[in-house]
Protein backbone atom coordinates (compact mmCIF):
# COMPACT_ATOMS: atom_id res chain seq x y z
CA UNK A 1 0.00 0.00 0.00
CA UNK A 2 1.50 3.61 -1.31
CA UNK A 3 1.38 5.88 1.24
CA UNK A 4 1.98 9.51 1.43
CA UNK A 5 4.16 11.63 3.77
CA UNK A 6 3.16 15.08 4.21
CA UNK A 7 5.58 17.69 6.68
CA UNK A 8 4.77 20.69 6.87
CA UNK A 9 7.37 23.99 8.68
CA UNK A 10 8.14 27.51 8.74
CA UNK A 11 11.90 28.52 7.64
CA UNK A 12 13.10 30.24 11.02
CA UNK A 13 13.87 33.97 10.30
CA UNK A 14 17.48 35.03 9.33
CA UNK A 15 17.85 31.15 8.11
CA UNK A 16 16.95 30.59 4.30
CA UNK A 17 19.73 30.49 2.93
CA UNK A 18 21.34 27.94 5.25
CA UNK A 19 18.03 26.25 4.90
CA UNK A 20 18.29 26.45 0.99
CA UNK A 21 21.99 24.77 0.85
CA UNK A 22 20.66 22.18 3.70
CA UNK A 23 17.67 21.19 1.65
CA UNK A 24 19.54 20.95 -1.65
CA UNK A 25 23.04 19.33 -0.24
CA UNK A 26 22.08 16.69 2.46
CA UNK A 27 18.51 16.37 3.24
CA UNK A 28 16.95 15.88 -0.47
CA UNK A 29 20.01 13.02 -1.05
CA UNK A 30 19.99 11.48 1.70
CA UNK A 31 16.07 10.74 2.39
CA UNK A 32 16.60 9.64 -1.23
CA UNK A 33 18.69 7.29 -0.62
CA UNK A 34 16.94 6.00 1.99
CA UNK A 35 14.07 5.15 0.21
CA UNK A 36 11.30 7.80 0.71
CA UNK A 37 10.28 8.96 -2.81
CA UNK A 38 10.11 12.89 -2.49
CA UNK A 39 7.84 14.03 -5.12
CA UNK A 40 7.41 17.86 -4.47
CA UNK A 41 7.85 21.04 -2.43
CA UNK A 42 5.34 23.64 -2.28
CA UNK A 43 4.72 27.05 -0.40
CA UNK A 44 1.46 27.62 0.79
CA UNK A 45 0.20 30.65 -1.29
CA UNK A 46 -3.29 30.65 -0.06
CA UNK A 47 -4.67 29.46 3.44
CA UNK A 48 -3.44 28.50 6.74
CA UNK A 49 0.27 27.76 7.72
CA UNK A 50 2.61 26.41 8.32
CA UNK A 51 4.04 28.26 5.02
CA UNK A 52 6.12 25.00 3.84
CA UNK A 53 5.07 21.70 2.62
CA UNK A 54 7.42 18.49 1.35
CA UNK A 55 5.20 15.67 -0.11
CA UNK A 56 7.19 11.81 -0.27
CA UNK A 57 6.04 8.46 -0.56
CA UNK A 58 6.74 5.17 0.53
CA UNK A 59 5.32 1.60 -0.40
CA UNK A 60 3.91 0.90 3.43
CA UNK A 61 3.62 2.67 6.60
CA UNK A 62 6.19 -0.69 7.87
CA UNK A 63 8.74 0.55 5.59
CA UNK A 64 8.70 4.25 7.03
CA UNK A 65 8.53 3.50 10.36
CA UNK A 66 12.11 1.42 10.04
CA UNK A 67 13.23 4.54 7.68
CA UNK A 68 12.41 7.28 10.35
CA UNK A 69 14.30 5.42 13.00
CA UNK A 70 18.01 4.78 10.89
CA UNK A 71 20.76 6.64 12.21
CA UNK A 72 20.89 8.57 8.71
CA UNK A 73 17.56 10.21 9.18
CA UNK A 74 17.66 10.84 12.38
CA UNK A 75 20.72 13.35 11.66
CA UNK A 76 19.21 14.52 9.32
CA UNK A 77 15.83 15.45 11.18
CA UNK A 78 17.93 16.80 13.70
CA UNK A 79 19.81 19.66 11.89
CA UNK A 80 16.57 20.48 9.91
CA UNK A 81 14.78 21.07 13.22
CA UNK A 82 17.27 23.93 13.56
CA UNK A 83 16.45 25.67 11.13
CA UNK A 84 12.30 25.13 11.16
CA UNK A 85 9.64 25.89 13.31
CA UNK A 86 6.12 24.74 13.32
CA UNK A 87 6.99 21.17 12.44
CA UNK A 88 4.17 18.60 11.96
CA UNK A 89 3.50 15.15 9.80
CA UNK A 90 0.83 13.69 8.84
CA UNK A 91 0.21 10.23 6.92
CA UNK A 92 -2.44 9.44 4.19
CA UNK A 93 -3.59 6.66 2.01
CA UNK A 94 -5.10 6.87 -1.28
CA UNK A 95 -8.88 6.69 -0.65
CA UNK A 96 -9.40 4.31 -4.21
CA UNK A 97 -12.05 7.03 -5.64
CA UNK A 98 -10.44 9.17 -7.80
CA UNK A 99 -7.18 6.85 -9.09
CA UNK A 100 -5.32 4.01 -9.49
CA UNK A 101 -1.62 3.68 -9.87
CA UNK A 102 1.17 4.96 -7.83
CA UNK A 103 1.41 8.81 -7.35
CA UNK A 104 3.98 10.57 -9.86
CA UNK A 105 5.51 14.03 -9.45
CA UNK A 106 3.72 16.95 -11.02
CA UNK A 107 6.16 19.02 -11.99
CA UNK A 108 5.77 22.87 -11.77
CA UNK A 109 2.01 22.09 -10.72
CA UNK A 110 0.01 24.33 -8.47
CA UNK A 111 -2.22 22.60 -6.10
CA UNK A 112 -5.81 23.36 -4.72
CA UNK A 113 -6.38 20.95 -1.62
CA UNK A 114 -9.78 20.79 0.15
CA UNK A 115 -10.02 19.30 3.70
CA UNK A 116 -12.63 18.06 5.30
CA UNK A 117 -14.91 15.62 7.29
CA UNK A 118 -17.65 13.43 6.05
CA UNK A 119 -20.91 13.87 8.08
CA UNK A 120 -21.42 10.18 9.69
CA UNK A 121 -23.88 8.20 7.80
CA UNK A 122 -23.70 10.30 4.68
CA UNK A 123 -20.28 8.26 3.67
CA UNK A 124 -22.24 6.02 0.35
CA UNK A 125 -23.85 9.29 -0.30
CA UNK A 126 -20.60 11.63 -0.50
CA UNK A 127 -18.86 9.24 -2.47
CA UNK A 128 -21.65 8.77 -5.08
CA UNK A 129 -22.07 12.68 -5.20
CA UNK A 130 -17.88 13.25 -5.50
CA UNK A 131 -18.19 10.13 -8.07
CA UNK A 132 -20.95 11.65 -10.32
CA UNK A 133 -20.79 15.93 -9.56
CA UNK A 134 -17.21 16.91 -8.01
CA UNK A 135 -15.07 14.84 -10.16
CA UNK A 136 -17.08 15.56 -13.69
CA UNK A 137 -17.63 18.97 -12.36
CA UNK A 138 -13.65 19.95 -11.34
CA UNK A 139 -12.46 18.22 -14.48
CA UNK A 140 -14.65 21.03 -16.51
CA UNK A 141 -13.67 23.74 -14.38
CA UNK A 142 -9.50 22.34 -15.50
CA UNK A 143 -8.39 22.19 -12.32
CA UNK A 144 -9.35 18.30 -11.92
CA UNK A 145 -8.95 16.29 -8.86
CA UNK A 146 -6.22 14.18 -9.38
CA UNK A 147 -6.36 12.21 -6.05
CA UNK A 148 -8.41 11.65 -3.08
CA UNK A 149 -6.36 10.71 0.05
CA UNK A 150 -7.89 9.63 3.86
CA UNK A 151 -5.44 10.58 6.63
CA UNK A 152 -4.21 7.75 9.05
CA UNK A 153 -1.84 9.27 11.29
CA UNK A 154 -1.71 13.06 12.13
CA UNK A 155 -4.42 15.62 13.28
CA UNK A 156 -6.99 17.66 11.55
CA UNK A 157 -9.86 16.85 9.22
CA UNK A 158 -9.72 13.08 7.27
CA UNK A 159 -10.01 13.55 4.21
CA UNK A 160 -8.17 15.46 1.48
CA UNK A 161 -9.64 16.00 -2.19
CA UNK A 162 -5.97 17.55 -4.24
CA UNK A 163 -6.67 19.44 -7.46
CA UNK A 164 -4.37 20.01 -9.29
CA UNK A 165 -3.47 23.24 -11.90
CA UNK A 166 -0.85 24.40 -14.73
CA UNK A 167 -1.26 27.80 -12.95
CA UNK A 168 -2.33 29.58 -10.16
CA UNK A 169 -4.77 31.56 -12.91
CA UNK A 170 -6.89 28.60 -13.20
CA UNK A 171 -7.15 27.77 -9.63
CA UNK A 172 -8.82 31.33 -9.41
CA UNK A 173 -10.62 31.38 -12.62
CA UNK A 174 -12.00 28.05 -11.17
CA UNK A 175 -13.20 29.04 -7.44
CA UNK A 176 -14.34 32.33 -9.00
CA UNK A 177 -17.15 30.72 -10.51
CA UNK A 178 -20.95 29.91 -9.75
CA UNK A 179 -20.39 26.31 -10.51
CA UNK A 180 -17.59 25.81 -8.11
CA UNK A 181 -19.30 27.16 -5.21
CA UNK A 182 -22.39 25.61 -5.90
CA UNK A 183 -20.53 22.57 -5.37
CA UNK A 184 -19.04 23.98 -2.26
CA UNK A 185 -22.03 25.35 -0.75
CA UNK A 186 -23.34 21.55 -1.37
CA UNK A 187 -20.41 19.41 -0.01
CA UNK A 188 -20.50 21.96 2.93
CA UNK A 189 -24.53 21.77 3.79
CA UNK A 190 -25.12 18.01 2.76
CA UNK A 191 -21.79 15.86 3.42
CA UNK A 192 -19.18 17.80 5.09
CA UNK A 193 -17.70 18.92 8.52
CA UNK A 194 -14.65 21.16 9.05
CA UNK A 195 -14.29 22.15 5.84
CA UNK A 196 -10.97 24.44 4.55
CA UNK A 197 -8.51 24.85 1.73
CA UNK A 198 -5.70 25.80 0.77
CA UNK A 199 -3.33 26.94 -2.33
CA UNK A 200 0.24 25.56 -2.89
CA UNK A 201 3.02 27.22 -5.14
CA UNK A 202 5.08 24.44 -6.31
CA UNK A 203 9.11 25.59 -5.00
CA UNK A 204 10.81 23.14 -7.31
CA UNK A 205 13.08 22.47 -5.07
CA UNK A 206 12.34 18.93 -4.04
CA UNK A 207 10.65 17.50 -7.13
CA UNK A 208 13.35 18.98 -9.87
CA UNK A 209 16.13 17.30 -8.18
CA UNK A 210 14.10 13.81 -8.22
CA UNK A 211 13.50 14.61 -11.72
CA UNK A 212 16.46 15.07 -12.70
CA UNK A 213 17.92 11.73 -10.66
CA UNK A 214 15.26 9.82 -12.46
CA UNK A 215 16.53 11.21 -16.02
CA UNK A 216 20.38 10.49 -15.25
CA UNK A 217 19.79 6.67 -14.14
CA UNK A 218 19.38 6.06 -18.00
CA UNK A 219 22.52 7.46 -18.74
Amino acid sequence: MEILFTQYWDVIPGKFDEYSNFMTMEYIPTVQKLGIKTLGGYYVSVGEGPRIEAVATVDESEQLRRLLATEEYRVMSWKLMHLVRNYSSKLWVASGKVREGPYKIQLGSWKFNQYYNVVPGREDDHYRWVKEECIPGMKALNVPITQGWRLIIGSGPRLLAECSAGKLEAIAKAIDTSEFQKMVRTLKKDYATDYSSRILAPTGRLEVPTFMSEMMKGF
